[in-house]
């Protein structure tokens, strides 16, 4: 008759001594899809008998074994292992719903993933020289495929093995078998997470990839490229999943770029294994550009600075996203090159993606109309390179330019003002550009800093050359245009404005003086405001400007303070002064309160904040 084994193996080897038989370790597990369910299957839940008919004798000493390992508190790496490996074992049962449930219990009611997560968080960081984490990660994947997880318990969970094995030493201080194995399981054991939980994957997804990327902003080198390959397999795994989704949507926008720019990083520097990988993600991304590279100017000056690396895949590589780049978003990409990145640096791409924005601009105008000669015939001027003064003479055409301004494409109007800017720079031209101020001043409404930047040196530099008479005529209408500068986001516009609008109150005569008035009023409470701004300059040049209102306004006590700097007896005497001013301009907005109740009202409420 057959003997039955004890109830408790472990004990009864421990008590007489026997050896105990081991198992093989388990494998990790190969991650297939899983089957949903049909309805006809029959009855799917078991009855006790039935389950231990379906479970062998192994597994269910396996299970007694469990319960008393987890009794023991202090474990050293022979229970370790063996609590580990018996998780692997219960877990291993053929599919069946009824078993599943019921192992699904056992797990959670003796809180093994719990157990796990300890044996992980308490092994030694700097050195791998057992096979707890790799059984861990097969632990981890055979608790997820009975569902015995909580979906509180997965982020704790994964923090704790990528904490353990991503700050591990670099690969060539360790036992390089046992970390491919480690590595191979925690990535077996990721995509069983996944497709262990069919109704729920995505949100698997976002959770691994939430910790994921955390490690990819670490100050440790090796444990951003260990993070960083784990999300490349993951790519490949859902891309040839046949995920309804795209997996870009599972990585928030703003890591986006930075996975891609690492990426890059990684395919000049890696092993020739990683950069299957990397080429598998680069795929990933060059399929669905408009989700991986919206952030053009910060790509562009990664591959800027990696275009001369000697790596030659990873100059072909840039080169292959340069060509999606300036197809997806050329205007962008052009923008981006002539603004962000050095005369020096910027690649041969400008040429060509000028042509192309130019050809658009075209389409748009309709084609052979003078707007669109006009653009295509100044092309050659407005090259990287400085023009020649051959080309400057050619540039000065002000009726073609004056068309150009309005222009509603920003990187063309960006080519027009830089070539202004320079024809500004030369006295003999600048003159030219006198009657072209009003149009280079209603480019502001592109809200765009650096077209802000070189309008205001535009005007600037006309205005030093033009001399107070020649510019009289523009004076008050340029005046207006500058006043909700003085508050813009770039210290160099503040600046630029509000000298710009000293000079231009320098220039006005006594019949123009009424109408300037109402203007310079309404621009001391702004100017007044910026003496406190953080840039010294700007505050400098607010005090400067101010100084030069009052004389303006013939205000001898307010003149005095100024001089002064004294922020509080300027508003003191603001108080006094004014009765019954214009409306006030702040920003871009204006409201009709005289300025003695703005004062009163506003100065008071920010009294802290900008004259303490």
């Amino acid at each position: 008759m057959k003997k039955k084994p004890p109830k408790r193996p472990k004990v009864a080897w421990e008590e007489s001594g026997a050896p105990r038989e081991r198992r093989p370790p388990p494998e990790p597990y190969e991650v297939t899809a899983v089957q949903p369910l049909r309805a006809g299957d029959g009855n799917l839940s078991l009855s006790e008998d039935e389950e231990n008919e379906e479970m062998g004798e192994y597994e269910k000493a396996a299970m007694d074994r469990i319960v008393h390992l987890l009794k023991i508190t202090e474990k050293n790496e022979a229970l370790k292992m063996a609590l580990l490996e018996n998780i692997c074992t219960i877990c291993g049962v053929d599919d069946n719903k009824g078993l599943y449930e019921s192992l699904s219990l056992f797990c959670r009611e003796n809180n093994l993933a719990e157990e796990v997560k300890e044996l992980l968080e308490n092994e030694p960081v700097d050195q791998l020289c057992t096979e707890v984490w790799y059984r861990a990660m097969l632990a981890i994947a055979a608790l997820s495929r009975v569902k015995a997880i909580g979906e509180k318990e997965i982020i704790p969970l994964l923090n704790a093995c990528f904490q353990a094995v991503f700050y591990l030493p670099p690969t060539e201080d360790l036992n390089i078998h046992l970390y491919n194995r480690t590595l191979h399981a925690m990535d077996n054991m990721l995509q069983m997470l996944l497709v262990s939980h069919c109704t729920s994957s995505n949100e698997e997804l976002q959770n691994i990839l939430e910790v994921l990327i955390r490690f990819t902003s670490s100050q440790n080198k090796t444990a951003r490229a260990r993070a960083l390959k784990r999300i490349w397999k993951l790519s490949s795994f859902v891309t040839r999943g046949c995920w309804q989704e795209p997996f870009a949507k599972f990585v928030p926008p703003s890591q986006r770029t930075n996975i891609v720019c690492m990426t890059f990083e990684a395919i000049g520097e890696c092993s020739t294994e990683d950069k299957k990988w990397a080429s598998l993600m680069m795929d990933v991304v060059l399929q669905d550009p408009a989700s991986w590279m919206v952030d053009v100017p910060k790509i562009l000056e990664f591959m800027q600075r990696n275009l001369r690396s000697s790596s030659t895949s990873l100059q072909q590589t840039l080169f292959s996203v340069l060509d999606v780049l300036t197809n997806q978003f050329p205007r962008d990409v052009l923008m981006s090159v002539l603004t962000d990145l050095p005369h020096s640096d910027r690649p041969g791409c400008v040429a060509p993606v000028t042509f192309l924005e130019l050809q658009r601009s075209q389409e748009l105008q309709g084609a052979g109309s003078p707007a669109a000669s006009a653009w295509l015939s100044l092309l050659p001027l407005f090259q990287v390179m400085d023009p020649t003064e051959e080309n400057l003479q050619e540039l000065c055409k002000p009726a073609l330019l004056q068309r150009l301004l309005k222009t509603e494409s920003l990187p063309v109007l960006w080519l027009v003002l830089r070539g202004l800017v320079l024809l500004s720079e030369r006295p003999e031209t600048a003159k030219g550009l006198r009657d072209l101020l009003p149009d280079v001043m209603g480019t502001l409404q592109f809200a765009n800093t650096s077209i802000a930047l070189k309008t205001t040196k535009i005007s600037r530099n006309v205005m030093t050359h033009l001399g107070k008479r020649e510019a009289r005529p523009i004076a008050v209408e340029l005046a207006e245009k500058l006043l909700p500068l003085f508050s813009h986001v770039s210290s160099e516009v503040r600046e630029g404005s509000i000298r710009l609008f000293k000079d231009v109150m320098e220039a006005v005569v006594w019949w123009q003086k009424r109408n300037m008035r109402k203007t310079v009023r309404r621009g001391l409470l702004p100017l007044l405001f910026q003496m406190s701004d953080e840039t010294r300059s700007v505050a400098e040049a607010s005090g400067e400007a101010l100084v030069c209102c009052a004389k303006f306004l013939k205000w001898k006590e307010l003149k005095r303070q100024a001089k002064r700097k004294g922020k509080m007896e300027i508003k003191e005497c603001l108080v006094r002064t004014t009765t019954q001013p214009p409306p006030i301009c702040w920003g871009s907005g204006c409201w009709q309160k005289g300025l003695h109740q703005q004062l009163v009202s506003v100065c008071k409420s920010h009294a802290f904040v900008f004259f303490s």
